[in-house]
């Protein structure tokens, strides 16, 4: 099979893809990484596997991509040449040695901190989109689904997202306050966290992340650790400090994996240290 009919099967690829329901996102990066392997190959012969270990290290030395970078590409280019019927061609994922710890992340101060200087600034509705992302665990494109509609009904929200389909536990509070929220502000159907211009429309991501680092800076918060997916490692730490278990978070979270789910039970290296320190010998 040459570089042109690695074309060819990625048209199929991905139209299969479809038919298999996979999310669009997860579509667009199989497209996307099979693309750049087919770039990669400067012959009309068959592809070998000669050319595939060059590909990965191409990756890693000319490129310079993270290992963990590198691995997320071989996984998908391995999907690719398996739906080719070229398994004898995949190559094995770079080896990395676990860290447990990570340098930084969002901690119980600065998310209440955050929380103070959003109703200082009056963005209540980054107020409460901070709670609800804090509380819930959710990804941010999953605020979408949290409609009035959905909140008046129900404390449990069913979202579908990367393919797969689950309940969002709203814990009872905070229930209240998005119900009041939105009798306050007169909102009385669709999203709750509306565009200021055209309230049919979701707060863009964009918006929501530019809100962020104003609310950080002035909190005087790290702007580098407060991103939307920060509160879901948030959630994460402190549902695992409040006796949750692995198992139960990987629920929560939606994860396929135990091994996605125990990147949120990182700690940072000065929380490891103070623990240390508190030792008794």
């Amino acid at each position: 099979m040459n570089r042109n009919d690695l074309k060819i099967c990625l048209k199929n690829y991905v139209t299969d893809l479809k038919y298999d329901e996979k999310a669009k996102n997860s579509i667009d990066a199989y497209k996307r990484y099979a693309n750049v392997f087919i770039n990669f190959i400067d012959h009309d012969s068959d592809i070998t596997k000669d050319d595939v270990i060059d590909f990965k290290d191409y990756l890693m030395n000319v490129l310079e991509y993270s290992a963990s970078s590198i691995n997320t590409i071989i996984v998908y280019v391995n999907k690719f040449l398996h739906y080719c019927n070229l398994d004898e061609l995949k190559v094995k994922k770079i080896k990395t040695t676990v860290n447990s710890t990570v340098d930084e992340i969002m901690d119980k101060s600065d998310y209440k901190r955050l929380l103070r200087y959003a109703k200082k600034l009056g963005m209540d509705d980054m107020y409460l989109l901070m709670k609800v992302l804090a509380m819930t665990g959710i990804r941010s494109e999953e605020l979408k689904f949290f409609t009035y509609e959905k909140v008046k009904k129900s404390m449990y929200i069913q979202v579908r997202n990367k393919g797969k389909t689950r309940d969002i536990i709203i814990r009872q509070d905070l229930r209240r306050e998005l119900l009041k929220y939105c009798d306050e502000n007169e909102i009385s159907s669709g999203f709750i966290f509306r565009s200021p211009v055209d309230h049919t429309k979701m707060l863009h991501r964009s918006t929501i992340f530019r809100r962020l680092k104003r609310i950080a800076g002035a909190a005087r918060v790290k702007k580098s650790l407060i991103y939307a997916h920060a509160f879901r490692h948030f959630f994460s730490i402190t549902y695992l400090e409040n006796g949750g278990n692995q198992l139960n978070l990987k629920d929560i979270l939606g994860h396929a994996s135990l091994e996605t789910t125990n990147i949120y039970s990182k700690r940072t290296r000065e929380e490891l240290r103070k623990q240390l320190e508190n030792m008794k010998f």
